[in-house]
Parts: structure tokens; C-alpha cells; sequence
């Protein structure tokens, strides 16, 4: 009974935080999809979690929602319209080279968010909150692009981010991110096996 005691209070207590994880996680599987709307229903989500990271001093997590806000309408638009002759975006791979600069670039660009939010912010876990904020910026950017590896790199992502939650106390977004790993290792292999069918 102290379960789910716990349970209702949380989700009573929460409400916000709850509605942004149901949007986020229709979001993301209509992504899966290739389903243009998901980017729609992926900003009502935001727009939640602009309250919920406001709230908890996630600076990081904070202004990456809004980077999430603008990329969507432009992952919309995209994946409606393709490259501006109206046709459907076709799921792509990017370069060795490119996808290596991608990697070296979220590092270096991670340390040194991270060192500025430690310094001079009240970020609560800055490192890893920088980390997990960079990777998230390009997964995002890729993703908006159809590009396959968007979804490696939302998998390394979401781990960080469930052991972030963990310590945030935040478990319903916890959840929420365990469940978008499962659909980033799901959207990976079934955008993959759609690529090479198409080759």
C-alpha cells in the first residue's frame, strides 16, 4: 500500500512532469514511424519540461529545450517537405569522417559546457548534464535530418540521462527515458533495416 501511496502522490504532486513524459514518449515512437506529426506533439512536450527543468536547476536540460522547441518546427518541415521539391526525406547515413567529427566534436564541446555550468551556474549534476546536453544537441540536429545515427546517439543519451533522473528524483521522466532508450535502440535497427532495403 505504501507503494502505491507513493505513486499517487507523486503523480499528484507532478502532474506537468507526467503530461511531458506521455507526449515525449508519443513523440518519440511516432519519430520511429517516420511520422512527420511527432515533432508537433514533441513541442507540447517541451513545453512541459521548460516548467519541470526550470524548476530543478537542470540549466543545461533547460536551454536545450529550447534548442528542442526551434529543431522541431524545423524537423517538421523537413520531413514533410524533404529538400524543398515536396517529397518525403529519405532515412540517410552520414560519412566516417562526418560521423567522427560528430563524436569529437560533443566531447570537447561537453567538457567545456560542463566546466562553465560548474563555475558558473547552480546546475546540480553540471558534467554529466553538459554531456548528456551536447550529444543530444547533434542527436537532435541528425535526427531532424534522417540521418540513422541520430539514434546511436539518442542511446547514449538516454543512459546518461536515466542516471540523472535517478539522482534528480525525478521518476516518472526516469521512466520516460528507459522507455525512449527501448525506442532509440528500436528506431536505430528498423530506420537501418529500411536503409539497406532501400540500397
Amino acid at each position: 500500500m505504501a507503494v502505491w501511496e507513493f505513486v499517487v502522490n507523486y503523480l499528484h504532486k507532478n502532474p506537468i512532469e507526467l503530461l511531458g513524459a506521455v507526449l515525449t514518449v508519443i513523440c518519440v515512437w511516432l519519430n520511429t514511424q517516420q511520422n512527420p506529426w511527432g515533432w508537433l506533439v514533441g513541442i507540447l512536450g517541451i513545453i512541459c519540461y521548460l516548467w519541470v527543468f526550470y524548476q530543478v536547476r537542470l540549466v543545461g536540460d533547460f536551454l536545450l529545450n529550447i534548442y528542442f522547441l526551434l529543431t522541431s518546427l524545423y524537423g517538421w518541415y523537413h520531413w514533410r517537405y524533404g529538400k524543398g521539391n515536396m517529397k518525403k526525406l529519405p532515412i540517410s547515413r552520414l560519412s566516417l569522417p562526418k560521423l567522427m567529427t560528430y563524436v569529437i566534436a560533443g566531447l570537447v564541446l561537453g567538457v567545456i559546457f560542463g566546466e562553465i555550468l560548474a563555475r558558473y551556474t547552480s546546475a546540480s549534476v553540471p558534467r554529466w548534464d553538459a554531456i548528456a546536453t551536447t550529444f543530444s544537441v547533434i542527436a537532435q540536429w541528425l535526427l531532424a535530418k534522417k540521418k540513422v545515427e541520430s539514434w546511436g546517439f539518442w542511446i547514449f543519451v538516454n543512459v546518461i540521462y536515466v542516471g540523472i533522473f535517478l539522482v534528480q528524483e525525478l521518476f516518472a521522466t526516469m521512466l520516460v527515458y528507459a522507455i525512449l532508450l527501448a525506442l532509440a535502440i528500436k528506431g536505430y535497427w528498423q530506420w537501418k533495416l529500411e536503409l539497406i532495403s532501400n540500397n
